[in-house]
């Protein structure tokens, strides 16, 4: 299972049927929302950097500076190719913003190493710097999951509720490494290789230290009542070089992983999102947004 595209199914949990595609924003200041094909989506405003420890962050908003304010935290992508389908459609009932993060997109380089600890206090300052109004509904996507509820353990009032699309659970790193092997031309060693890229600050543009992070990230601590829901993919993205057994064996990890992150909330919730592979918000932008609407009670 790759880090950018990871596989899910047979999971028995709820399924949420979504259809329609989204549409995606444009340059300009912020605008009153309009109509594309019987779509309501609002103007996406430009890209604007924000400053904050020394580092330049990009950000992107929507939607009016008076709505309930929502965050978009990528996985590992720009924030314009995660979050071009729901964006827009956001933000015409939430005040809604994404960011790169330091090494990603259009925001400046990173320090020599970073942890999940690092990375939630510039979302956090970033939300400040957007004048983001807490408590802030985060919707985070893969490897974004982590910083988002890292930010929620540091800072219960910044966050009001979590949505984690396909979010990696702590422990999926190094299940990978112990369940795949190591060597070139070997059955999953393709996809091996991807994981342990991103356990090495070296290896990985972010420069996370993640053998440390996604170790620290197993004793994460429970955040009470706080709305908390998951949604995971149903179709597989493995390499072709990764065996069904190893798939298999690989996606028990991932479910265990899911709950993992379900279960920090007492009201966590957990579903899988029909016809979606791990891009979940391209894929199934309307089960994005509508998640988004019923948490911010639009």
């Amino acid at each position: 299972m790759t880090l950018g595209g990871v596989a899910r199914a047979g999971m028995a949990v709820a399924v949420v049927v979504a259809a329609m595609a989204g549409c995606g924003g444009s340059d300009g200041d912020a605008a009153p929302a309009t109509s594309v094909k019987g779509i309501e989506a609002s103007q996406v405003g430009p890209v604007v950097d924000v400053r904050t420890g020394g580092h330049r962050f990009a950000t992107r908003c929507a939607g009016e500076k008076d709505g309930p304010a929502v965050m978009l935290v990528s996985g590992q992508s720009d924030m314009e190719d995660e979050w071009s389908a729901v964006q827009a459609r956001i933000g015409t009932f939430a005040r809604v913003c994404a960011y790169d993060r330091l090494g990603v997109g259009r925001s400046g380089r990173p320090p020599a190493q970073q942890t999940f600890e690092d990375m939630a206090r510039d979302l956090r300052e970033v939300m400040r710097q957007l004048d983001l109004e807490p408590p802030v509904v985060v919707v985070a996507h893969s490897l974004g999951g982590m910083v988002a509820v890292t930010l929620a353990q540091q800072d219960r009032k910044a966050v009001g509720a979590l949505l984690l699309l396909d979010a990696v659970g702590p422990g999926y790193p190094q299940a990978v490494l112990d369940r795949l092997p190591a060597g070139s031309g070997r059955r999953g060693a393709e996809e091996r290789a991807d994981w342990a890229a991103w356990m090495s600050p070296a290896g990985n543009p972010e420069r996370l230290d993640g053998r440390r992070v996604f170790m620290a990230g197993a004793s994460l601590a429970p955040l009470g009542a706080m709305p908390l829901v998951a949604l995971t993919h149903s179709i597989p993205e493995h390499p072709d070089s990764t065996s069904a057994r190893q798939q298999a064996d690989l996606e028990s990890a991932w479910e265990e992983g899911q709950n993992d992150l379900m279960t920090l909330s007492s009201v966590g919730r957990l579903e899988r999102v029909d016809l979606a592979g791990h891009a979940i918000a391209r894929d199934q932008p309307a089960a994005v947004v509508d998640q988004v609407r019923e948490m911010v009670g639009g």
